[in-house]
């Protein structure tokens, strides 16, 4: 049984006569575990994908289920990273992460704990007490990640968490996200609009066409882990790029097929 299970999901934005058809006729499955990438054109969805799955928006048609159970209110079980880190900048680091904590009035004690080893987890041990103007773009993203992950969620739903971050941090990142996924067991459900960050981080990405968002593949990442950098320079890799590259291009009215491609 499937941890996510999409069947024929659309979703339909109306704002007085004008009517956008966002995602259409959307089916895929996640398993537990599992981690896996959302590519594709701008404002064909991804983001609106993820927040019907949470449970924030509902989709139009078509059923979302989590743990065979169907998704109608926000889910309880869920971290969620966005773009920006969204920390409050008159709370220290500690109490941005702790901040979950307090909305579901669970016990601080054990949850400060964990809090603490999730900061150490990610290199931010000895910064508890810093507020979020004295950290750079990448460890305020580090601290919203410990945020998600503080009350211990099954599932983590990241939109595009490191795409405003230069290119070295953005690496680093996602080395990091994959030594916690690694670690910590979860699933993971990811936006982004880098075919390379797609690829070296998951099991299988699922390739959008324009708005309206529909499922054009669902691609097997079969390469080896742990995940290197070096791997960005292997032919496999090179390959899988292409394809969904190819087929991104085919989207956008441009001929799918490369020549001296073996994708």
């Amino acid at each position: 049984m499937p941890l996510i299970a999409l069947q024929n999901v659309s979703r339909v934005f109306t704002s007085g006569a004008k009517t956008v058809y966002a995602l259409e006729n959307v089916s895929f499955d996640i398993q537990a575990g599992d981690f896996v990438s959302l590519v594709g054109p701008s404002g064909c969805g991804k983001s609106t994908l993820l927040k019907i799955v949470s449970g924030l928006l509902p989709a139009s048609s078509g059923s979302v289920a989590v743990s065979d159970k169907t998704v109608d209110e926000p889910l309880e079980n869920v971290g969620m990273v966005f773009q920006s880190p969204v920390l409050l900048k008159w709370r220290p680091v500690l109490g941005n992460v702790l901040l979950p904590v307090e909305f579901a009035k669970l016990d601080l004690v054990s949850h400060t704990e964990r809090a603490r080893a999730l900061l150490k987890l990610v290199g931010l041990e000895g910064f508890e007490e810093m507020y979020p103007h004295q950290l750079s773009g990448g460890m305020q993203q580090r601290v919203s990640l410990c945020r998600a992950l503080v009350m211990d969620p099954q599932l983590l739903l990241m939109d595009e968490p490191f795409g405003a971050l230069d290119a070295m941090t953005r690496d680093e990142l996602d080395i990091e996200l994959l030594r916690i996924w690694h670690d910590r067991k979860k699933t993971v459900l990811f936006v982004t609009h880098s075919i390379q960050e797609a690829v070296f981080l998951s099991d299988h990405v699922i390739v959008m066409s324009a708005r309206p968002g529909r499922l054009l593949e669902q691609i097997s990442i079969q390469l080896p882990r742990p995940r290197t950098m070096e791997m960005m320079s292997t032919s496999q890799f090179g390959e899988y790029t292409l394809k969904i590259r190819a087929l991104l291009q085919g989207v956008d009215g441009i001929p799918a097929a490369i020549p001296g491609s073996t994708a």
